[in-house]
Order: C-alpha cells, then sequence, then structure tokens
C-alpha cells in the first residue's frame, strides 16, 4: 500500500466515523513545521525539516474512543521514514483548566531506510507496524490564552524500542484556531539492526528540534 492509500484509506475512516456521529462530533486538524537534527548510532549527522499533519475527531459518546492520525516524514542522509500514528483514546480527566488521554497507537513506518556510520555499508530498512501507548495532556495558564501541552506514544516489539515526545506552548488565538509550537524527540533503538557490522555498537535513530504550527477546530 503506497503512502498516498494510506492516508487516503484512514482519513476515510475518521470520515465515516464522523458521519455516524455527526450530533457530537468535533474535528480538529492541524500542521506542524518540525525542524529536527538527526543523531544515527553515536554520531550527529544532518538536518531535516520534516512536515507534521494531524487530525483528531472526538465526540460525547462515552463508551466509543477518540480517534486521531498523525503523520510525518522525515527524509535526512542517513534515516529516513514516513510515519503514520493512528491513536485511538479516552479522555480520562477534563477539568476547567486541564485534560488528560490516554490510549493506545498504531504506528506505520513505510519507505525507511537506515544507514550506519560507515559509508560502505548497506541502508537498512524497518517497514513495521508497531504498538505504542499513548498519552496527551493539557495545562491552562491561569489568565492567559496560553496551554501547556504534552504527549507521549512509546513502545517496544518488532525489535524496536521507540519514543516519540513532543512539549510546548499553545495560545489560543479564537475559538477555532490555536498556534502552537514546542521541542519534540522521536528515538528508535533497534535490538537487530546493522549489529552484524563489528564497527556499530548501537543501532538507533534519535531526531530532535523545535516546531511550529497552527490547528483549526470545527
Amino acid at each position: 500500500m503506497t503512502k498516498n492509500m494510506y492516508w487516503l484509506t484512514a482519513a476515510s475512516l475518521l470520515l465515516f466515523s464522523s458521519s455516524a456521529l455527526a450530533s457530537s462530533i468535533r474535528t480538529t486538524v492541524g500542521a506542524d513545521a518540525w525542524f529536527g537534527d538527526t543523531k544515527i548510532d553515536e554520531q550527529r549527522r544532518d538536518h531535516a525539516t520534516a512536515p507534521n499533519l494531524f487530525v483528531a475527531i472526538e465526540h460525547d459518546q462515552p463508551y466509543l474512543p477518540h480517534v486521531s492520525l498523525r503523520y510525518a516524514s522525515i527524509d535526512a542522509d542517513y534515516a529516513s521514514f514516513d510515519k503514520y500514528d493512528f491513536s485511538f483514546y479516552y479522555r480520562l480527566l477534563e477539568r476547567e483548566h486541564m485534560l488528560f488521554d490516554a490510549g493506545a497507537t498504531l504506528t506505520k513506518y513505510s519507505d525507511t531506510s537506515y544507514r550506519t556510520s560507515i559509508s560502505a555499508q548497506p541502508s537498512y530498512s524497518f517497514n513495521e507496524l508497531t504498538f505504542n501507548w499513548y498519552a496527551y495532556a493539557e495545562l491552562a495558564i491561569p489568565n492567559t490564552d496560553l496551554d501547556i501541552i504534552g504527549q507521549f506514544d512509546f513502545g517496544e516489539s518488532k525489535d524496536i524500542k521507540r519514543a516519540d515526545v513532543l512539549a510546548g506552548l499553545k495560545y489560543q488565538a479564537s475559538d477555532a484556531l490555536a498556534i502552537r509550537a514546542g521541542y519534540r524527540v522521536v528515538d528508535l533503538e533497534f535490538d537487530d539492526l546493522a549489529t552484524a557490522t563489528p564497527e556499530v555498537s548501537e543501532s538507533f535513530i534519535f531526531i530532535n528540534g523545535f516546531f511550529v504550527g497552527a490547528e483549526f477546530r470545527f
């Protein structure tokens, strides 16, 4: 299945869910620019500006989970991948100045490439579908239009230990529009990828950097 087909299939599922629960649906769409720096194995490598797109559908039905889809694309010299996060979560806490969501995420990695620090070595792929735990929180700063935001996906399966963490601020410009900025880290550690190369002591991809973007709710 191609990248576009994954996106269209997921979007169709979200639209179908929204039509079934149209009376109580709240939809959020957004986009970020992520200015990441890559660290491959034990060495810092090149810079990679990555797009990040997301859509979330929430409702008032007590037993059905909320649904979100997030997409990011990394294209660097020593590592590249498309990352699709399909999250299903419940709102465990909602107060006037705080909310907390928790659930699970299915992450699909596609068009992947990982190359060790030794240029003569071939590139390796890790096209996998993985299971992760999901958490998201917002904490309002009193007497302002600012919220502290945080999101955390983590898991270990398919010989990959994974963490995708972001933290930042969200400015509520209006009831529908919010501007957000912060810092994001993706950390992938591979148990058996490229370990046949004796010069490589660890196999991991680490990407970190600031992001800025906006979201629109309707």
